[in-house]
Order: structure tokens, then C-alpha cells, then sequence
């Protein structure tokens, strides 16, 4: 595949580095937004830092605009170094970096269990690490989990039992139901729903808000049929080594000096490892660029394997990275795709079902154990309890809520 190189800043004035950024810069977390914010501050801060091109024109204005606002992951790693109980360091720092951006676990559990080599209960045991810090829901499973966390985190243990054994009757808010299910009193359930109100769906919107800026790291094209995987937005910085010449008796210039190719020495790095991966995503994911072909399976075990570096790398470099393809942005972890224990993707079995359920009769909608046999047919395979899950995350409702009563 080509690849090409379009990196323009504008080049500033400089004056003093600040150190204590580039020296606790992890480079391969940051997004590009925070990439460009570092890159600009260097380049006014650092004397021997230049720009090898011209400027040429770009929107980059809003940049200067935006003050850095602490993520959720360095929230979670500062009350992580509090912390007074034992943990695993790479399961738990593994399980921080894939939070998505609800603050919620990217992947269902037994994907971790698999990607990370290690039982439930090692699991559970660093994932309930995680989940008594602030705030109070990050790392949950979804929605209900996190609101379920909050309620047991504020010792409302009878709406907390509730709400697990209870959920889905809880959620039609259908008082009648409830009752009959729960043998509870419309004063009790008024009671249940104050304390659930209480409780935040998104604990960790504070961290992810619409004043947040998306920069792809890469656009993605289609050119004779070739596909062509360009890096943007990245400035191509070169060291003035003439002044260096002029001033190397000075011991602060010796440290400028230093800190400007310790700068290029580590972008250099974070793109050629984010090229290196995102080159093996999107070459396993061929079919769905070249041909709209549903995403294949693909683990972070499968990564590891063709790109040779280690999956907490691979989980670090794919967090918050975005490719531009037909003028839309997508997190590059998208392309990630779980696996059936028959080895089909989760991808590939989802379409199947919207395109069964939408196509089924509608008096007589397919169950979840007829789903299984319709997959079966078109040589998908996967168990009545998987076909639940998916059916779920695609907020498709059971056979019995999909039957049109005539």
C-alpha cells in the first residue's frame, strides 16, 4: 500500500519548553487534537525546534482555543497510584486504555478473558478496582451496569438487588408489570424510581463533551482499486543544528537541544506505530474498503500476531485514534471485531440478523432458537445465548415485542 507524508505547521516564535510535559508525555495515547496543541507550544518554546515546509493554509485556528482538559484515563491513573489494594499493572492498565468513550468497557468480558490470557476472577478483581474510582459508574458494561454500581456505591442495596434481578421489567416503567413481577407497592416502586433518577446513565460525560475536537490520524482512499493510507496532521519537525553550533557552551541551550529531538524522536515512533498497525487493520479489512464487505474477524491476539507488537501497545495506539474514509471520521478501533467460539464475526452475524429479523413475517417473528437455525443455513454459527446479546446491542426487541397483533 502507498503511503505519503503531508505534514505543515506554522512556524512560531519560541521561547521556553515546557519540560514537565515532553517528559510524562505517553505519545502513543494522545490524540492528534493533543498532538497538534504539544507540536505548537514546542514550536514557540523551543529554539532549535523548526518546520521543514512553508505553511499552507489550514482551519487550525481552533486549536489555540482549546485548553487542555485532563482525560478520564489520566483521572483513573491518578487515584490508580492512591490506590492501597493489589492489582495486575497491565490488566488493569489494559482495561483502563480500552474504556470507550462513554467510559464503559469497549468489549464483552469474555473478550478480555481471551485477549488478556486470565480468569474471570482475576479479571473481576482488577475491573472492581477500577469501578470504586470516581466517578462513580466508569467501567461499567453499559448503562444499566453503571447505574447499578452507583445505587450499590450509595448503599441503596434494595433498589441495586432490584434493578439486577429486575431490569428489563424495571425499564418498561409499566407500574402494573412491575408490580405483578416485584410483589412491590406503588409506593415502593415510586421509591425505586426516585433512587434510579438519582443515578447518572453517563457518569463520564464530563470527559468526553461536544467541546472536544476529532482529528483523524489517517484518511483512508480508494484509487484503482488500490487502497491508499495517508497520515495527516502531523507537522514535519526538523532540529537547527547551526544554532546549536553557535550556543552548545550554554547548559540551557544543551537541554533545549535535547528535549527538541527527544520531541521528533518520539512522534517519529507513535506514527510509524500507529501506521504499522492501522497498515495490518485495514489490510485484514480489505473486503469492507474495496467492496463494503462486512468487517471479518479480528482480535487484538490476531494484531499482535501479524504487527509483532504487544496487545496493551496495540490497545494504547488504537485508544482514541480516528481514520477518514468517504469524507466521515471512524474510530480506528472499529475495525477490531470480536469472534464466535465457531470463529465467524460478530460483524458479519449482526447484519445477518437485522437482515433476517427485517425481512421475517411479521404476525410470526422469528425466536432467538429460530435465528440460530436461519444463521445455521447461511453457514453462520453461534449459540441462541450470542444471537440475545447481539439482538440487544442492536436495541432489536424480542419475537414476542416484534409480533404485530392483528
Amino acid at each position: 500500500m502507498k503511503q505519503k507524508m503531508s505534514y505543515q505547521q506554522t512556524l512560531k516564535q519560541t521561547f521556553k519548553l515546557n519540560q514537565k510535559m515532553i517528559n510524562s508525555l505517553d505519545f502513543l495515547k494522545v490524540d492528534n487534537v493533543e498532538i497538534n496543541q504539544m507540536i505548537d507550544e514546542a514550536l514557540q518554546t523551543n529554539p532549535f525546534l523548526e518546520t521543514k515546509t512553508l505553511p499552507v493554509e489550514h482551519d487550525y485556528n481552533y486549536l489555540e482555543n482549546i485548553s487542555h482538559k485532563i482525560t478520564l484515563q489520566e483521572e483513573l491513573y491518578h487515584q490508580l497510584y492512591g490506590c492501597k489494594e493489589s492489582y495486575d499493572e497491565e490488566i488493569i492498565s489494559y482495561i483502563i486504555e480500552s474504556l470507550n468513550d462513554k467510559g464503559f468497557l469497549s468489549y464483552p468480558k469474555e473478550t478480555y478473558f481471551e485477549e488478556l490470557n486470565i480468569s474471570k476472577e482475576i479479571f473481576e478483581k482488577n475491573l472492581k478496582i477500577i469501578q470504586s474510582f470516581e466517578p462513580v459508574g466508569v467501567g461499567a458494561q453499559d448503562t444499566i451496569d453503571s447505574i447499578c454500581i452507583q445505587l450499590k456505591k450509595a448503599n441503596k442495596i434494595k433498589a441495586y438487588k432490584l434493578m439486577k434481578l429486575y431490569k428489563n421489567v424495571i425499564l418498561t416503567q409499566n407500574y402494573n408489570l412491575i408490580e405483578k413481577r416485584t410483589r412491590l407497592t406503588k409506593k415502593e416502586i415510586d421509591e425505586l424510581f426516585k433512587d434510579i433518577k438519582q443515578c447518572d446513565p453517563f457518569p463520564c460525560s464530563q470527559y468526553f463533551s461536544f467541546e472536544n475536537y476529532i482529528y483523524p490520524d489517517i484518511n483512508i482512499t480508494i484509487e484503482n482499486n488500490e487502497i491508499i493510507i495517508t497520515p495527516i496532521n502531523q507537522p514535519d519537525l526538523i532540529v537547527n543544528d547551526s544554532l546549536y553550533q553557535v550556543v552548545k557552551n550554554d547548559e540551557q541551550m544543551k537541554k533545549y537541544f535535547q528535549e527538541a529531538h527527544f520531541l521528533i524522536e518520539n512522534l517519529t515512533k507513535r506514527n510509524k506505530t500507529i501506521l504499522m498497525i492501522a497498515n495490518e487493520l485495514v489490510a485484514i479489512q480489505e473486503g469492507y474498503f474495496k467492496y463494503q464487505d462486512e468487517l471479518i474477524a479480528c482480535t487484538l491476539s490476531d494484531l499482535e500476531a501479524r504487527c509483532g507488537f504487544h496487545k496493551s501497545t496495540i490497545s494504547r495506539t488504537l485508544n482514541n485514534k480516528y481514520y477518514s474514509f468517504h469524507n466521515e471520521i471512524f474510530p480506528l478501533k472499529n475495525l477490531l471485531v470480536s469472534k464466535t467460539n465457531s470463529g465467524d464475526s460478530s460483524d458479519s452475524i449482526k447484519k445477518a440478523l437485522v437482515l433476517l429479523i427485517s425481512n421475517e413475517n411479521k404476525n410470526k417473528p422469528l425466536s432467538d432458537e429460530a435465528l440460530v437455525k436461519k444463521l445455521e443455513e447461511l453457514d453462520l454459527h453461534c449459540s441462541r445465548r450470542v444471537i440475545t446479546k447481539y439482538r440487544q446491542q442492536l436495541s432489536i426487541p424480542s419475537s414476542s415485542k416484534r409480533k404485530i397483533k392483528n
